[in-house]
């Protein structure tokens, strides 16, 4: 059985730990960045704590290093797993930036190594058909996304990295890389973004003080795609209203497909949205309406099983490859760059 150690007390140790050992991978080990944090996680999961992620990294008896930390630390992180011989599984988005996200696929493209970014969405059955199925709906019009979450609402919330844009923090990063990513599996190139990313809460507590947010909790993003189709993209982590369902809506000139929970929706002929493909979101840890995010953590584990134990590598052919990451960072960039400049349309390299 494949072992894999975990860098991250947060999703990985609430969502990742279940969900691999359901898949039947070995949870061998668990770091983080707090020590008493750590070992508290460690134990209430059954899992080895490690007081430096670099010890894990080195721990001979580790197939797998999966990283779920912020992303100003995946460059070093992922660089030094791959250097140890490990197979790599990095949270997105890929890195603070597109230089490094470029020194990772540099790195990843030189390794016999599985390499890959966690957008785990792509495993879901519904993500598959759309990618499949795409064609039904004839040539591309638009796209129109929307993400209403109240989970940063609360002004209360403690100030953590997440509040800091130059950690890698915000809305627009976190949830608009998988949007993107989305887009992208689905066969379609981005080749500019217009962006207007927004703090609405403006300052959290930390400690006995209150501290700057710098990074976006609000984000209207809108895409030029290769070919001449549009996205309009909004997202917003403190809606006042409950947490509604992620919507991707893509409209063809035959037709309509809508990705939402685990299900994939058609419409044809101008009749009602009709399931064509997936389920009713499951009740496991890491789904929401936002997103089948603990779904498709078991189905890519199941992949990465297979690939590890069974030497079924087709297994993660769905998988995002670090080029994957590098191509998705330059969109991220690209907005962020826009949003500096007053909204202004900004070309991305989308090859």
């Amino acid at each position: 059985m494949a072992k894999v150690g975990i860098i991250g007390t947060g999703w990985g140790a609430r969502v990742q730990v279940a969900a691999f050992r359901e898949a039947g991978l070995e949870v061998a080990g668990l770091a983080g960045f707090h020590r008493a944090k750590t070992r508290r996680a460690a134990e209430e999961l059954a899992v080895t704590p490690f007081d430096d992620w670099r010890e894990l990294v080195n721990e001979k008896t580790i197939d797998l290093i999966s990283i779920v930390t912020p992303p100003g630390q995946h460059l070093e992180m992922a660089t030094a797993a791959l250097d140890a011989k490990k197979h790599v599984l990095s949270e997105k988005p890929t890195a603070l930036n597109a230089m490094q996200a470029q020194l990772l696929a540099e790195r990843a493209s030189h390794t016999d190594r599985i390499a890959i970014i966690d957008h785990e969405l792509r495993f879901l059955p519904a993500w598959r058909a759309a990618r499949k199925r795409i064609g039904e709906i004839g040539a591309l019009r638009y796209i129109e996304v929307r993400y209403s979450s109240p989970s940063r609402g609360d002004r209360s919330r403690e100030w953590n990295w997440w509040s800091d844009a130059a950690a890698g923090g915000g809305i627009w990063g976190a949830v608009g890389s998988h949007h993107i990513d989305t887009i992208r599996y689905l066969g379609f190139e981005i080749e500019a973004a217009q962006a207007m990313l927004h703090s609405v809460i403006t300052e959290r507590p930390f400690g006995d003080e209150r501290k700057r947010v710098t990074s976006d909790d609000f984000a209207s993003v809108n895409l030029l795609l290769v070919g001449g189709a549009v996205a309009a993209m909004t997202f917003s982590a403190v809606a006042a209203g409950p947490d509604e369902p992620s919507v991707m809506t893509i409209h063809g000139e035959e037709g309509a497909m809508r990705l939402t929970g685990e299900e994939l929706l058609m419409s044809k002929e101008r009749k009602p949205f009709e399931r064509i493909a997936g389920n009713d979101l499951q009740q496991r840890p890491g789904n929401s309406p936002g997103g089948a995010f603990g779904s498709g953590t078991l189905l890519l584990g199941r992949a990465l099983r297979a690939a590890l134990d069974d030497g079924q590598l087709e297994a993660l052919a769905p998988a995002a490859t670090f080029r994957d990451g590098l191509l998705q960072q330059r969109v991220l960039d690209v907005a962020r760059l826009s949003a500096t400049n007053g909204g202004t349309w900004q070309r991305c390299n989308a090859v």
